[in-house]
This record gives structure tokens, C-alpha cells and sequence, in this order.
């Protein structure tokens, strides 16, 4: 099953991907959409974990202003149980090891300030970032990309003292 992991910039750093809450095609999902092309319901559970990723991100105010998904494909993940759970949602409840993954999605410098303003509570903000498409790497890149991510963190950020 191909699954969608919310992350941040720092997850792309550790030897393994952390259990969490992941989101993918479920059954639930088809019962509110309906019937629909598998890719359509994919597309969905991928946005679920882009908009959980920006959540991420506006928790903690020294990541990188950049939404990261990764798609994996795995055996097995929990239900969750509660209240204002998403359809799409699930447990991925063991660590997660770089040779399952497919492909990291993140957004490009460009939706930088976007995000600042959404980290800052503007939901107007959340709904644009949400709006845009994120890129795709291979998992191949990830080295490359978390550098590149490093990078995008402003100097007063990374504890400069001049």
C-alpha cells in the first residue's frame, strides 16, 4: 500500500522515518468520495499529508518554510481512532527505512513567504500554500535535497552571532 508520510525538512536527516500519522487510500475514502480512479483518491490522501506537513512546519518555528510529503509503500499501518480524524488517515507504528520509499515531495523556494504568513496563523495564506503543487524527487536526491532545504534557513535562524 502506498502511503504518504507528513514531514519537515529535518525528517530527511535520520536513518529512519519516525512512526506517525500518514494518510492514504482507504476504504473510508471511497465510501465519502465514491467511486473514482485510484489516482484521484491517491491525490487526495497526498494534499491530506501536505496540509499535515504545513502543520508541522508552523509548529515549529526553526524548520525550513517548506511542506514535505514522502510516499512509501509499506504492508501494513493502524487505524486511528478519535474525533476529527480524516478518512485518509492511518498509523504507521514502526520505523520506516529509506528502502521503502518511492519519492519526496516538497515545495520550492518560491512558497517561502507564503508559508511564513501561514505559520503566522493566516488561514487566507494556508489555503493558497495548500493550492500549490509540490515537486517531486527521487528518493535517490534526499541527501541533495536536505541540503538544498539547509540552505533555505535565514542566517538568524541557525544561531549566528555576528
Amino acid at each position: 500500500m502506498r502511503i504518504f508520510i507528513p514531514a519537515t525538512s529535518a525528517d530527511l536527516t535520520p536513518a529512519v522515518i519516525t512512526p506517525r500519522i500518514v494518510h492514504t487510500l482507504t476504504t473510508e475514502l471511497e465510501r465519502v468520495i465514491g467511486p473514482e480512479e485510484p489516482e484521484f483518491l491517491e491525490a487526495i490522501a497526498m494534499n491530506a499529508a501536505s496540509d499535515d506537513s504545513l502543520r508541522l512546519v508552523s509548529k515549529d518555528t526553526g524548520a525550513v518554510p517548506c511542506r514535505v510529503v514522502i510516499a512509501a509503500d509499506v504492508e501494513t499501518v493502524r487505524m486511528v481512532e478519535g474525533e476529527d480524524i480524516l478518512p485518509t488517515a492511518r498509523y504507521l507504528d514502526t520505523p520506516l527505512s529509506w528502502d521503502r520509499v518511492d519519492s519526496i515531495h516538497a515545495d520550492g523556494p518560491e512558497l517561502a513567504a507564503q508559508i511564513g504568513l501561514a505559520r503566522a496563523g493566516d488561514d487566507d495564506a494556508f489555503e493558497r500554500v495548500a493550492e500549490e503543487d509540490l515537486m517531486w524527487y527521487d528518493v535517490a536526491e534526499r541527501d541533495l535535497l536536505a541540503r538544498e532545504l539547509a540552505e533555505r534557513i535565514p542566517q538568524a535562524s541557525r544561531g549566528s552571532s555576528r
